[in-house]
C-alpha cells in the first residue's frame, strides 16, 4: 500500500511538473515579446519624422522653386508693361499723327473750295465770261489799252465792265498800256511799265 501511494505521488508530480514547465516557458516568453514591441515603436516614430522632414524638404523646394519663378516673372512683367507703354505711346502718336493728317486735308480741301469758289464768282457766279474768240480778238497781251475812265473802282473796255475789290495798285498810271489777260481762270489787269503786279478783275 505504502509503494502505491509512493508511485501515486511521484506520478502526480511528474504530471505537476510538465504541466508547470511550459507555464513556466510561456511566462518567459511573455516579457521578451513585451521587450520586443517597445523596440519596434521607434523604428515607427523614426519612419514618420523621416516622411516629415522629407516633406518639409519637399514644401521648401516648392518654395523656392515658386520664388525664384516669381523673380524670373517680375523682369518679364516690367518688360511687358513696357512694351505696353511703349505701344501705347507708339498709337498716341499715330493717332496724333493721323488727325494731323486729316484736319490738313481738310484745311486744302476748303482752300481748294475756296479757291473754286472765288473763281467761280469772278467768272459764272452772277458775272459774264468773255468768249475765247471775242477774247482772242481784243484781249490778251497784243491787245493793249489806257484807262481811261474809273469809277468806284469799274472801267469799261472791249464792250465789258470790269471791276476790281483791290486796290489801284501804286505806281500804275492811267496813262500806262495796260492787256488783259486770262490765268488760272481769272481776268487780271496787267500794266506794261510794272508786268510784275497783276490786278484781279471781275467781267460784269
Amino acid at each position: 500500500m505504502k509503494l502505491k501511494y509512493i508511485l501515486g505521488a511521484t506520478a502526480l508530480s511528474f504530471v505537476l511538473a510538465g504541466t508547470a514547465y511550459p507555464q513556466q516557458e510561456q511566462e518567459k516568453e511573455k516579457p521578451q515579446q513585451q521587450e520586443e514591441k517597445p523596440a519596434e515603436k521607434p523604428k515607427t516614430q523614426q519612419k514618420q519624422q523621416q516622411g516629415e522632414q522629407k516633406q518639409e524638404q519637399k514644401n521648401e523646394q516648392k518654395q523656392e522653386k515658386q520664388s525664384a519663378r516669381q523673380q524670373s516673372e517680375q523682369p518679364k512683367q516690367s518688360e511687358q508693361s513696357n512694351r505696353e507703354r511703349q505701344d501705347q505711346q507708339k498709337q498716341l502718336t499715330r493717332q496724333q499723327q493721323d488727325e494731323q493728317k486729316q484736319e490738313q486735308k481738310q484745311q486744302q480741301q476748303v482752300t481748294k473750295q475756296q479757291r473754286t469758289e472765288g473763281r467761280d464768282q469772278h467768272s459764272d457766279g452772277g458775272h459774264g465770261r468773255i468768249p475765247e474768240d471775242r477774247f482772242r480778238s481784243s484781249f490778251g497781251r497784243e491787245h493793249h489799252f489806257r484807262v481811261e475812265h474809273v469809277d468806284n473802282r469799274r472801267f469799261q473796255y472791249g464792250g465789258y465792265w470790269f471791276t476790281f475789290n483791290e486796290g489801284w495798285p501804286v505806281g500804275w498810271v492811267y496813262a500806262d498800256d495796260f492787256y488783259i489777260d486770262f490765268i488760272d481762270g481769272q481776268y487780271y489787269l496787267i500794266d506794261l511799265t510794272h508786268p510784275g503786279v497783276q490786278l484781279l478783275l471781275v467781267v460784269e
